[in-house]
């Protein structure tokens, strides 16, 4: 089942739906108290999306797959790498990163993102699953030269702060078995970042939220990212990025200049 959250003109409000097809079918609640449709109906090819959630905190893992560790050189961790990115960050698809004055070397970091449906705290890892919504895509853009200021990686949060660096969607989906699935990034129809697939995590979902949980409660709505595969590199002004999931879907969205 895939869960949308988009603008309803005529109600001035954001709503849930499910995609149904080439339809949104409205839904009576937030997804997190069931899934309860309603009648409501619209077209979905001219329904504007908006990221699929509402997170009181996004929650990014990092250093998670071998390969991107081989890439940029970083030994393997024994614990589960994370930093927090601010709710402010977030966009939904098809709108744009805005490339702010402040760095020179904008880049992406396509990712899978999972949603969470019901509050954790201390939950073991057999138990995570069940209190997941399901699975969406994300780009964890990251001002690159800002990250690396001082060569000790303390600027890791700044780097990837600003607003608008959280493009997430198109929607959750549901149903889905997040250990093998495939990645790709592509720039202007360009692959850019290759096709990678979940199997290479070093902890895979169950394991990282765990983890977070016994660190901080998790919320309904929280947006946890799992960590960038290999491949990362530079977004400019006027690119149309995509971040491709296998089972997922498409998450497109463009990039536009800040103001000086």
């Amino acid at each position: 089942m895939r869960i949308a959250r988009y603008w309803d003109p005529a109600a001035n409000a954001a709503k849930y739906g499910v995609v149904e097809g080439e339809i949104v079918r409205e839904l009576a609640d937030h997804p997190y108290r069931g899934i309860v449709t309603t009648s409501n109906m619209r077209p979905l090819a001219v329904t504007q999306l908006l990221a699929p959630c509402e997170p009181t905190k996004i929650i990014a893992g990092g250093a998670n797959y071998h390969g991107h560790l081989k890439e940029v050189g970083l030994p393997v961790p024994t614990i589960p790498v994370f930093f927090l990115k601010p709710p402010t960050a977030l966009i939904g698809p098809g709108q744009a990163v805005i490339y702010p004055p402040q760095t020179q070397k904008l880049e992406y970091e396509g990712e899978l993102a999972v949603v969470v449906k019901s509050p954790m705290r201390n939950t073991p890892p057999g138990e995570v699953l069940k209190n997941l919504l399901g699975y969406t895509c994300v780009n964890d853009v990251t001002a690159r030269d800002i990250q690396v200021i001082g060569g000790n990686l303390l600027h890791l949060c700044h780097s990837k702060s600003f607003d608008t660096f959280c493009p997430t969607g198109p929607w959750v989906e549901t149903d889905l078995d997040a250990h093998s699935l495939d990645i790709e990034l592509r720039i202007n129809n360009g692959v850019r970042q290759k096709k990678t697939n979940t199997s290479d995590m070093i902890f895979p979902v169950e394991e990282m939220v765990s983890y977070f949980s016994k660190v901080m409660t998790l919320l309904p709505g929280d947006l946890i990212l799992t960590g960038a595969p290999p491949g990362i590199g530079a977004m400019n002004v006027g690119d149309t990025v995509e971040v491709i999931i296998q089972g997922i879907g498409t998450l497109r969205h463009t990039v536009a200049a800040g103001a000086s």
